[in-house]
């Protein structure tokens, strides 16, 4: 009897064991709202936005204006306080729990940095710099052009391009490769300045005023006289811009256009505007 008595006995700890252990983990791993406010030590006065984290962990608020919090934490963990002017502290939670809350006041005591030593200088007023800087002496430059014979530069130059030595020479190449690439850059000008008149091209030309009008022959080149007078379209203009503006200039042209009297065209020499009815224009 006594043999099966130790047996069933054996048998309940290894049945109820674990549960008991589960229940005790669950317990201690349950979190509740711990709220509090932080305050220095000294004065007992709160200290604003300080930084409160729980320790081990990335997890963590800042402080109100007033030094009160509220963070979500377990039983078994701590918190890491800190403030600027104050001492880090690590503060574990020893407020009672009730209906899953507690509350608790961190205190921090007040620290100062030691900072590495400087030195300050005035610089004085500016007629104090002007002064010194007047009687400053400056060292003697080195004279390199000192054994120069400028009479003979002629056989210089001559013997500095022979020898290929730092001198005059380098002096001619530098001066040919700025040309170089002063000329370099007019071309590359040129080719953007062609670029942006072909991309106007195909922007504002004269079938694009032909299709938007429908003038032709005379009309439509005087047409064409008349809108550049009044407009200067550029190569960053809008497409919609220009069809627009040559739907209002094409209405006054309209009306202002007489066949024989009031004609828009190029004189062939002066390359100018000429108007009939203001011959001295």
């Amino acid at each position: 009897m006594k043999s099966i008595h130790i047996v069933l006995i054996c048998l309940s700890c290894f049945v109820l064991l674990p549960f008991i252990s589960n229940a005790q983990n669950s317990e201690k791993g349950e979190s509740f709202i711990l709220s509090g406010k932080v305050i220095d030590a000294a004065t007992l006065e709160g200290i604003p936005y300080s930084h409160i984290k729980i320790d081990d962990t990335y997890w963590g608020v800042i402080c109100d204006s007033l030094g009160f919090f509220k963070v979500q934490i377990k039983p078994n963990q701590s918190l890491k306080v800190s403030s600027l002017g104050f001492a880090e502290q690590i503060i574990p939670v020893t407020s009672e729990i009730t209906d899953g809350t507690a509350f608790q006041e961190l205190q921090l005591n007040r620290t100062s940095y030691m900072l590495e030593e400087v030195d300050i200088y005035s610089l004085g007023t500016w007629s104090q710099f002007k002064e010194n800087f007047v009687n400053m002496e400056l060292p003697e430059e080195k004279n390199v052009t000192g054994g120069w014979d400028f009479g003979n530069m002629k056989q210089y130059m001559q013997a500095a391009l022979a020898m290929d030595r730092p001198g005059v020479g380098v002096g001619i190449s530098i001066n040919r490769k700025f040309k170089d690439r002063k000329q370099r850059e007019h071309v590359a000008k040129l080719k953007l300045t062609e670029g942006k008149i072909n991309i106007l091209k195909t922007k504002f030309n004269k079938q694009l005023v032909q299709d938007i009008t429908g003038e032709t022959g005379e009309r439509l080149n005087a047409l064409m006289v008349y809108i550049n007078e009044r407009e200067h379209f550029t190569y960053q203009t809008r497409d919609i811009y220009i069809a627009q503006r040559i739907k209002a200039l094409y209405d006054t042209f309209a009306m202002e256009y007489v066949d024989g009297e009031y004609e828009y065209a190029l004189d062939d020499s002066t390359k100018t505007l000429r108007n009939h009815l203001r011959p001295g224009n």
